[in-house]
């Protein structure tokens, strides 16, 4: 049995995956874990909420309807207000060239979703809030 997320509150994560079977598997198991969870389904729903929601780290998908993965975070690294907040890349790609454009444009981490466990992103998720 894994251990639960102990702060002194929730730690918020919005995950922003257009595919909802990934983004309920990953958000009912951080919700279990003791994370606050808000999701998006789009780019364009993605820029709204990380405006909305405070949020402690993003969850992004890089083929996103209507904006792609890689315009939000380009345009969440440009905002003077969000920028500083933690975004691992979700991608279902594993290509060396859109991981390297994912770190060039800000990202802190990323995630291959075929070979991602739950647990592991939650992993994943505390190593890098942890390096913040």
């Amino acid at each position: 049995m894994s251990e639960k997320v102990n702060t002194e509150r929730k730690l918020n994560v919005l995950i922003v995956e257009d595919e909802e079977s990934i983004r309920l598997v990953y958000a009912e198991y951080l919700r279990m874990e003791g994370f606050e969870v808000e999701e998006a389904k789009d780019g364009e729903e993605a820029l709204a909420k990380a405006s909305s929601f405070d949020y402690d780290i993003m969850l992004l998908d890089i083929m996103l309807p209507k904006v792609d993965g890689l315009e939000v975070l380009k345009a969440l690294k440009t905002n003077p207000e969000l920028s500083s907040k933690p975004i691992i890349i979700l991608t279902a790609l594993g290509r060396d060239s859109i991981i390297k454009k994912g770190f060039e444009l800000g990202a802190d981490g990323f995630i291959i979703k075929d070979e991602a466990t739950p647990e592991g992103v939650k992993t994943e998720i505390l190593k890098v809030l942890k390096e913040k």
